[in-house]
């Protein structure tokens, strides 16, 4: 096998990635001393990915189930990390040229608690996700950080979306945003 993966005329597309079925009854190939050289070059040299089953049977299972998820994931579209303006930027003008600020706005909106009239007074206050980031930075820098997060914007103004008046932002969903954009906050961190 590691000559066969080895050639330079493999008899598959370079960018195709081999995917190796272990079958063995009662133990699998990949336990059995002569073998192990073999599969760890295989999946370590040459990136191919390995799948142990039990019987021709099982193996048969696996490669339906392979082939319905490629069928699948052709339907379906991949869903983005950070979204740009959707049906929730109801009032923002689509001008090409303000991509930017419309992008940052969106991801604001995916923070929970912040609609889409709060995104665009904290993008007010902070032109970009970077100046964000400095801000907390610097107010973290200062002191006490739950009195900080509290206050971060809490005071922004927002108005009400067809009624004369306005709101403010709020503890909740300045410490929101205070501790997603620290960059102190653990990966881990989950936001409540």
């Amino acid at each position: 096998m590691r000559s066969w993966l080895g050639t330079a005329p493999r008899p598959f597309d370079p960018d195709v990635r081999v995917m190796l079925v272990l079958v063995g009854k009662p133990r699998p190939a990949s336990a059995q001393q002569e073998h192990c050289a073999s599969i760890s070059a295989g999946l370590v040299g040459q990136s191919v990915g390995a799948v142990e089953v039990r019987d021709a049977r099982h193996a048969a299972q696996y490669v339906v189930q392979c082939a319905a998820s490629i069928a699948e994931s052709r339907k379906r579209r991949v869903p983005s990390r950070f979204k740009v303006a959707g049906v929730r930027c109801q009032t923002l003008p689509k001008d090409p040229q303000d991509k930017l600020r419309l992008t940052w706005i969106s991801q604001l909106m995916q923070v929970a608690g912040v609609s889409e009239e709060v995104a665009k007074v904290v993008a007010e206050r902070y032109p970009t996700p970077i100046a964000m980031i400095q801000a907390v930075t610097s107010a973290a820098a200062r002191g006490q950080k739950s009195g900080e997060a509290d206050s971060f914007v809490a005071d922004l103004e927002v108005p009400i979306r067809g009624k004369k008046g306005s709101r403010r932002v709020g503890p909740v969903v300045s410490r929101r945003l205070f501790e997603l954009f620290d960059p102190a906050t653990p990966s881990g961190h989950v936001l409540l």
